[in-house]
């Protein structure tokens, strides 16, 4: 359903219904709320209800077959989130992927994370990419975990040990040191 004026809604993130009073040349919608003021909110942040308080939805069905056709298209790329990972190693010849794991190549703003979230990210990161490896039947991975503490190295061999068909040791002492773990995927 088209956004009108006097249209009742609901918002997403908030405690708050209204009527629409007036829709902005850019979408924006000027809302007057049950807590007696007018807010000013984007098309995204409410939910155009009935008088039921059912939801109506407005659904356009092109852009649903674009959506489809666009997921189609990023499924079909050769490595998808690998593609940036793929290199050369100095004393190998053959293709490695490559995978930092540093919170610094992950996130924008890694100093805003609590630890737990730091180490979530990391490993989310690393079940996509081993998920992608497989799917693509790519035989080696390094993960690059750093030294540290140790605890995501821990987590990561945890991890990996759960897989009948994966094996992993230390990755090449002289390529990096002792902060980088070989993952091998038999098939």
């Amino acid at each position: 359903m088209k956004e009108q004026l006097g249209n009742k809604v609901k918002f997403i993130n908030e405690n708050l219904e209204g009527k629409i009073i007036m829709i902005f040349p850019n979408g924006d919608l000027l809302v007057d709320c049950n807590d007696g003021f007018e807010h000013r909110v984007s098309k995204s942040e409410v939910v155009i209800v009935a008088e039921d308080n059912s939801i109506q939805y407005d659904v356009n069905p092109q852009e649903v077959k674009d959506k489809i056709k666009n997921k189609q298209l990023a499924d079909k790329t050769s490595l998808g989130i690998l593609n940036r990972y793929t290199s050369t190693t100095k004393y190998q010849y053959e293709k490695v992927i490559e995978i930092d794991l540093h919170l610094e190549e992950l996130v924008e703003f890694p100093m805003k994370l609590d630890d737990w979230q730091r180490l979530h990210t990391q490993m989310q990161h690393v079940k996509k990419c081993l998920n992608a490896a497989i799917n693509q039947k790519v035989r080696r991975l390094v993960f690059i975990h750093g030294v540290g503490t140790g605890v995501l190295k821990m987590e990561l061999r945890n991890y990996l040990s759960s897989f009948d068909d994966i094996s992993f040791k230390d990755a090449d002492y002289r390529e990096y040191g002792s902060g980088a773990t070989e993952v091998l995927i038999k098939y």
